[in-house]
């Protein structure tokens, strides 16, 4: 079984985890595998019946293409030396380019060098006769450029193995040339610090130096500003709460109410490259997750053309199918404005970054633990696209809808009466007969006592701006 193309914009995967012993036993549709892209992490399930041997370990990176696994029938012919023979593909060389400037960007992978206490003069004194430990030496042309302004002698370099401009200035910038010897790539070389020594060591994961790149990207033009403001949250999640929607999570008003102000702020959803601002003109949220596998910003397409109903279902499946590894790749690319929530954490204040070909980063933070269960929205936005005044407009055009989903405390039962008995919630019996459906005018309270638990009266804006309910049954009949 060879290790399948999970993700086009990928020529490798880092295996993360084998869910069957090595010579252990699998049948058909049973989890094999995971494998991590730049994108996201894949279950593999096995299609044959039988042991398996795997190829590459656990923490290996291999190409797409190369052997994963054995599977045989009997345990017999998985050890038999046929079997045996197969071995994992190893990558080739990256091979070093005419160009001198991508010679010395693609040779970085292939060898490291570090510093060497002799010093080459002038004078063309040679290196110890033991060389380094290379049968060969190669030199990019900015290298022999370099060696031959310098008046060196390339001999000097013997057994050097690849020998490029950053070896020849080495890395303390210096003018005098310090001697570099070159070792393996699967060397670890100690980093110049003169800070303490570290224990261990860790490697990169594929994702995460996809995320890396992206958020330099997003942060690369030096000109991201941020503003943010809060609100009590108390009272619309009590109304929420005491209406059976959402199972009282605020997320999918929030997300539908920022798709919706998103249409009139199109600078909110751009990007700029080179004096160029372009626009996207879609609302293709960028919604980030992470339930403990590894950070995804997972596309929700055309937000704006979404119900709250709609948001609060996706997001159950976004966060189901992160946790049993279904997230495809094609889902975490292609949004125009992300949006990441700690409010779940207990985190009020922090500084989100911008993904890269984004203009603008919207964070939602929480904290339920103060009176009034506070939240914080948080927009980092570059300033060569918006502007702190459109930034601040929006801000506060979001908190005033939001703020409109609320129980009042004129009339809701959220007075200190009702905050005496449990603080922060509502009395039931005090807004049920005041809530009715739109549609067929029953109240809240005939509505619970004729649907028990499948009461789920809905929030919605009537055509003049004021907030309205619907039962299930209507918002059903009209859907």
């Amino acid at each position: 079984m060879n290790i399948p193309c999970l993700n086009t914009n990928d020529d490798k995967v880092d295996v993360v985890q084998w869910h069957v012993d090595d010579g252990g036993y699998v049948e058909a549709g049973q989890e094999l595998v995971d494998l991590e892209t730049s994108k996201a992490i894949s279950t593999l399930v096995t299609e044959i019946t039988g042991y398996v041997r795997s190829l590459v370990k656990k923490g290996d990176v291999a190409k797409v293409g190369a052997p994963l696994c054995l599977i045989a029938t009997t345990k017999e012919e998985l050890d038999s030396p046929a079997k045996a023979d197969h071995a994992p593909v190893k990558e080739a060389p990256i091979p070093v380019k005419d160009d001198p400037v991508k010679a010395e960007k693609e040779s970085a992978p292939v060898m490291a060098a570090h510093m060497d206490s002799t010093e080459i003069r002038h004078n063309g004194s040679k290196l110890p006769d033991n060389g380094g430990p290379y049968a060969a030496t190669r030199f990019s042309k900015g290298a022999l450029r370099l060696i031959e302004e310098r008046g060196w002698n390339p001999s000097d370099f013997r057994g050097a193995g690849l020998v490029t401009v950053h070896t020849i200035n080495g890395r303390t910038g210096r003018s005098r040339f310090n001697t570099y010897q070159a070792i393996p790539a699967n060397r670890i070389v100690p980093s110049v610090s003169n800070g303490p020594e570290t224990g261990r060591k860790d490697k990169v994961s594929l994702a995460k130096q996809a995320e890396i790149q992206c958020l330099s990207i997003g942060e690369s033009g030096n000109l991201n500003s941020e503003l943010s403001l809060h609100f009590d949250s108390a009272r619309i999640r009590a109304r929420l709460q005491n209406e059976h929607i959402f199972d009282g999570s605020i997320l999918p008003l929030i997300l539908f109410e920022i798709s919706r102000l998103l249409k009139q702020w199109p600078q909110f959803t751009a990007y700029f490259e080179e004096n160029i601002i372009h626009y996207y003109d879609r609302i293709d949220l960028g919604v980030a997750i992470d339930l403990g596998k590894g950070l995804k910003v997972v596309t929700i397409k055309d937000a704006d053309k979404l119900m709250p109903i709609d948001f609060f279902e996706k997001t159950i499946d976004i966060g189901t199918r992160y946790i049993e590894n279904r997230i495809q790749p094609e889902e975490l690319s292609g949004s125009t404005l992300t949006i990441t929530d700690l409010s779940g954490l207990d985190i009020l204040a922090f500084h989100p970054l911008i993904n890269g070909h984004q203009s603008t980063i919207i964070g939602l933070g929480g904290d339920s633990s103060r009176i009034g269960h506070p939240m914080s929205i948080i927009m980092t936005f570059d300033h060569r696209v918006s502007t702190g005044r459109e930034v601040a407009s929006f801000l506060n055009q979001l908190r005033t809808r939001l703020l409109s989903y609320a129980l009042t405390a004129d009339n809701d039962g959220y007075g200190p009466a009702a905050r005496m008995n449990i603080p922060g919630t509502v009395n039931p019996d005090s807004v049920g007969s005041m809530i009715t459906c739109d549609v067929c005018g029953i109240d809240m309270s005939a509505y619970k006592k004729k649907f028990a638990r499948d009461a789920c009266m809905s929030a919605y804006y009537r055509d003049d701006g004021s907030l309205g309910s619907i039962c299930h049954v209507c918002f059903l009949g009209h859907s």
